[in-house]
């Protein structure tokens, strides 16, 4: 059904699960995704359960026609006797909890939304600007573009190679795999172009082929060591910080590099895509073909296409004519004798001779019954294009060509200009990491109120760790200790996995550089 406020409400039967699998309240409720959750009602005025999407579990079928909620602290909840609403419920809490996992990673942009599987589980992929989403009945992962090397296709399976992780093969897209692959495929190939022109702006002056290494380095999010670039471009590193650094910042950052090994990274945080913008679509305007509608009135013949086949064939016919024996000659009524007409009275030996309609007579091969009734080929071919000799003498007309409609007058495109690290919304963060020892510090270089990060390195590449950490959780900060009521939970791994790492934050105050010290030396 559908309330007065046009919220889309499934009326039906619950019964709630405690973790131990027992049965702890049943009943009839309304049950409704909205407000960025899915919201349980009882009749009768029992309380309303209220359950954020980002804390389901999973989703599932339970049975036939029984949905199956399973939320993260381990309750379940059964809905059934949904009738039609039953698909609506299922779709609306599909998509809700694909926006929360895009919103707890920090995706960005708009979605090309596909249906698939992977690994034999009913799945739906969501290609953003920056990674691939992809959303199951219990878990939610997103594939970074900067760390995808190549996609693949073979017998309706996508396999898309990501570094430093199993090999991902996709299936399930049916007619849509070729789709799928140009849209992810594009979508990599504009979040590369995007990047080499964000740091042709930033360095102006930066060689061509110097600055396609750099932007192969610095894929959105991924921090490159100081000494890498500098093996580009003895000034490159040192050049991008004094363009991005605050200016308060840079005796910090300088101190900073004196103790650890640095490595920049640049990560886009806006979404430039302009949408296609305009009012007039442009069509294609081309005529409608309508070959029998051209009825000239001149000539001796009827209008329309049974005239102009009269006129055609009189054309060919050869001078023979009717001669003096009848309508004799090679050129005139060839002959019927095939027929058993030949030599019929007044019209002599060259009359209704050999051959019938087909031999020299009425129009020759061009329509006649020759061998292979090829004399037929010109009329077949106008009747399929939708003109004939109708009983009638009306014609039908030929289907009118579609109208082609291509975008607006400006169509889509990249606003690259909007790419900036400076101001006080920057659609770039820009950021380092330093190592010392066992630790790795995180430092914003261009927002003013950002904390300083310090986390414990795990194992000898633990800024690759970090940094591979910071990118799929969408460098969300991280909470330091058990977070508490007022936080919100969530449900990202890899958020999950720098709050284990996380050791402490530092405020920039005029204690920062000695506190940051001790936690790096600790």
């Amino acid at each position: 059904m559908r309330d007065a406020g046009g919220l889309t409400v499934a009326s039906g039967q619950y019964r709630m699960l405690s973790p131990a699998g027992e049965a702890i309240e049943s009943g009839s409720a309304d049950a409704e995704v909205t407000g960025g959750a899915f919201v349980l009602s009882p009749s009768g005025g029992g309380d309303v359960l209220r359950v954020p999407l980002g804390q389901i579990a999973s989703v599932a079928d339970a049975e036939q026609f029984t949905l199956r909620i399973a939320l993260a602290q381990g309750t379940v909840i059964e809905l059934s006797r949904l009738g039609t609403m039953r698909t609506q419920l299922l779709a609306e809490l599909s998509d809700g909890r694909a926006a929360a996992a895009a919103k707890a990673t920090n995706v960005v942009g708009d979605a090309d939304v596909f249906k698939g599987q992977i690994a034999g589980e009913q799945v739906e992929f969501r290609i953003y600007d920056d990674a691939l989403l992809i959303t199951g009945a219990s878990s939610a992962e997103r594939v970074s573009f900067c760390f995808m090397q190549a996609v693949e296709t073979a017998n309706y399976v996508v396999t898309v190679r990501v570094s430093g992780r199993d090999t991902l093969a996709l299936s399930g897209l049916t007619n849509r795999t070729s789709e799928f692959i140009n849209a992810l495929t594009q979508r990599i190939s504009v979040a590369r172009g995007r990047t080499s022109a964000f740091l042709g702006a930033l360095l102006p002056g930066l060689d061509p082929m110097a600055l396609r290494q750099a932007a192969g380095l610095l894929r959105d999010g991924v921090a490159a060591p100081v000494a890498t670039l500098d093996g580009i471009h003895p000034q490159l590193a040192d050049s991008l910080i004094e363009v991005c650094v605050l200016p308060d910042r840079k005796d910090s950052i300088r101190a900073l590099a004196a103790r650890a090994q640095l490595a920049i990274g640049f990560r886009q945080v806006a979404s430039v895509h302009q949408a296609a913008q305009g009012t007039t679509p442009w069509h294609d305007h081309a005529i409608t073909p309508n070959i029998g509608g051209h009825q000239g009135s001149a000539g001796s013949f009827q209008p329309g296409f049974g005239g102009m086949m009269a006129a055609g064939m009189m054309a060919q016919m050869g001078p023979g004519g009717a001669g003096a024996g009848g309508f004799g000659g090679p050129g005139g009524f060839g002959g019927l004798g095939a027929l058993g007409f030949g030599g019929f009275g007044p019209f002599g030996g060259g009359g209704y001779g050999p051959g019938g309609y087909g031999g020299q007579g009425y129009g020759g091969g061009q329509f006649g019954f020759g061998e292979g009734f090829g004399g037929f080929g010109d009329y077949w071919a106008y009747r399929a294009l939708g003109a004939g000799m109708n009983s009638g003498g009306g014609q039908r007309q030929m289907t009118p060509r579609p109208d082609m409609s291509r975008g607006r007058l400006i169509p889509a495109s990249e606003d690259l200009a909007a790419l900036t690290v400076a101001g006080e919304d920057p659609t770039v963060l820009a950021f380092i990491l330093a190592a010392a020892s066992d630790r790795v510090a995180f430092e914003v270089l261009n927002l003013p109120d950002q904390l300083t990060y310090v986390f414990r390195a795990p194992g000898p590449d633990g800024l690759a760790v970090v940094n591979r950490a910071l990118i799929d959780s969408g460098f969300q900060a991280p909470s330091s200790g058990q977070p508490g009521l007022t936080t919100p939970a969530s449900p990202d791994a890899q958020l999950a996995m720098l709050s284990d790492l996380l050791i402490g934050q530092v405020p920039h105050d005029a204690n920062w550089s000695s506190q940051l010290t001790t936690l790096l030396s600790q």
